[in-house]
């Protein structure tokens, strides 16, 4: 069984990398290559109060999953906070039936108690999740494309 809850980035920096290393070798690399992001940086939105992190942990209380969303006024939006997702990622044996779908719907729950009139989905286009995103009332508004300038 698999368990949700809102964490801190403090309590939970020390079990992020492994699993971060799993999902960046699985859905990223193929993209954006070998650089692993920029866990820090995560830190420092959590520390601003613009990071909305939702964790599963199975049931002996080890994590393995994450959903990071960052809260941001949008202009466009009339000045609403928007949850762009940031990274997404249930290790293989969380994926069991509904597991993504209730992931996602706990952390709406908990993006709307912090403010959020709004989320933002994405999805590497090695791993499309549009059917989920569509299951949980999302609608296509946008495609993005990537160039990478450095």
């Amino acid at each position: 069984m698999v368990h949700f809850s809102t964490e801190r980035w403090a309590d939970i920096a020390a079990e992020v990398p492994a699993l971060y290393d799993a999902h960046w070798a699985e859905t990223e690399a193929a993209m954006y290559g070998d650089n692993g992001g920029d866990l820090d940086g995560f830190r420092q939105l959590d520390a601003l109060g613009l990071l909305h992190l939702v964790v599963a942990r199975d049931d002996s209380g080890r994590m393995v999953g994450y959903a990071a969303f960052l809260l941001s006024p949008n202009p466009q939006m009339g000045g609403n906070i928007v949850a762009s997702l940031a990274g997404l990622y249930l290790h293989q044996e969380a994926r069991q039936g509904l597991a993504a779908l209730s992931f996602l719907r706990y952390a709406e729950d908990g993006l709307r108690a912090a403010g959020a009139a709004g989320v933002c989905y994405n999805s590497p286009a090695s791993r499309p999740c549009d059917a989920l995103y569509r299951r949980l009332g999302a609608k296509h508004t946008e495609t993005i494309f990537y160039k990478g300038l450095k």
